[in-house]
């Protein structure tokens, strides 16, 4: 019918294994291909965007966590097929082909070697997004975990994949080394650009925060430790997501029982930057435990950017370089409750801040302004 917009001619498909409107990079992924004319489907646990036109495809899940502890021990294949080969909506694919493929992370890859070739009809993208060895040293990280994660990752060097990417330099330089891959392209997890302005400082209720998922392994229980140890003007809030599993020691925390740190409640992710605004300085604090805390260059380091805020870390080297050279945090000498503690001590408010200016400087060269092209020219979109 005349007057009526013509549909897009390209069709896209992004998939991951996670509810989709919960991660931040695959959303960017879906707006920048749809800024360039896609139109998206989505395969995922929860395919519902608002920024994709196209269909979403559910991935399916065990029903019970028994189902869940019984496949754990089962050998790699095996426990695949039980616990995602079989929950795919393959059928419902059948049938349908794209110009373009983003596959983000590795939970899917044997489904994606098998199936995919029959949906391709351009390039197939991998993103690995982070590290995905070596992330735990407990009896039952290496038993159940790193076994059926080493096993998977043995697919990332299947040629299906035309492109690989990840989140940073050093970890492209660990998949071209540790796996013989051509090294990956490097899209940071950056975050769209908001119209905000720093909120004041208040020099006698300094708020610290920090947002994200509840993994210990990434320093939040020395930033717990640190608490204790920290003046009176300042306090912590927790802005994490997570299971009972994963909250419980939090919870359990000398820091939280003495007040000086306190949760509240996530936001969507399109909401980060204006909930953190309020607050003055980001704990950024992985230490050196994984490859992934070493290599880190968090979706919620931009974040804290777009929402005004300083950034506290440690020696980070993917992030270490972006602090200094702008001026929008503090690098912290050592990894304990007690050096995070005394370099938090000593700011004075003056400090925060030009720390929060300069992020608000910074704001627009470190969001997807700038990506967004990046990514498109890297997948050939």
């Amino acid at each position: 019918m005349s007057g009526q917009p013509s549909k897009p001619s390209k069709r896209a498909l992004v998939m991951c294994y996670s509810p989709v409107g919960s991660d931040a990079r695959v959303s960017n992924q879906i707006r920048w291909l749809e800024s360039a004319g896609y139109r998206v489907d989505i395969l995922s646990q929860g395919p519902e965007h608002p920024d994709a036109t196209g269909r979403g495809f559910r991935i399916g899940h065990p029903s019970s966590r028994l189902k869940l502890i019984v496949n754990a021990f089962l050998p790699p294949r095996a426990r695949f097929r039980g616990v995602v080969e079989k929950y795919m909506p393959t059928a419902e694919l059948a049938g349908n082909t794209y110009d373009l493929i983003i596959v983000n992370d590795h939970h899917l890859l044997p489904w994606v070697v098998k199936a995919v070739p029959a949906l391709a009809k351009g390039p197939v993208v991998l993103d690995l997004h982070e590290v995905y060895s070596g992330n735990g040293t407990s009896l039952v990280y290496k038993l159940l975990i790193a076994r059926y994660d080493d096993w998977l990752l043995t697919f990332i060097t299947s040629p299906v994949f035309t492109k690989h990417l990840t989140v940073a330099e050093g970890i492209a330089d660990l998949y071209r080394d540790q796996y013989g891959i051509a090294r990956p392209g490097v899209i940071r997890n950056i975050a769209p650009y908001q119209e905000l302005t720093p909120s004041p400082v208040d020099p006698e209720n300094i708020v610290l925060v920090h947002h994200g998922y509840a993994a210990v392994e990434r320093g939040i229980d020395i930033m717990l430790d640190a608490a204790l140890l920290l003046e009176p003007r300042f306090s912590l809030v927790l802005m994490v997501l997570g299971d009972e599993r994963s909250l419980a020691p939090l919870r359990a925390h000398p820091a939280i029982a003495a007040g000086r740190a306190t949760f509240r409640e996530p936001v969507g992710v399109t909401e980060v930057a204006s909930a953190l605004n309020q607050y003055d300085l980001e704990l950024i604090f992985f230490p050196p435990r994984f490859a992934n805390n070493i290599y880190a260059l968090p979706n919620k380091f931009f974040e804290a950017i777009q929402g005004r805020l300083g950034v506290v870390i440690g020696e980070s080297p993917e992030i270490v370089g972006f602090v200094r050279e702008h001026g929008f945090g503090l690098v912290v000498d050592g990894w304990t409750g007690a050096d995070l503690a005394a370099a938090l001590n000593a700011l004075t408010p003056e400090q925060i801040t030009a720390m929060k200016q300069a992020a608000d400087r910074a704001a627009s060269d470190f969001s997807t302004r700038g990506e967004g092209p990046r990514f498109l020219a890297e997948v050939g979109a």
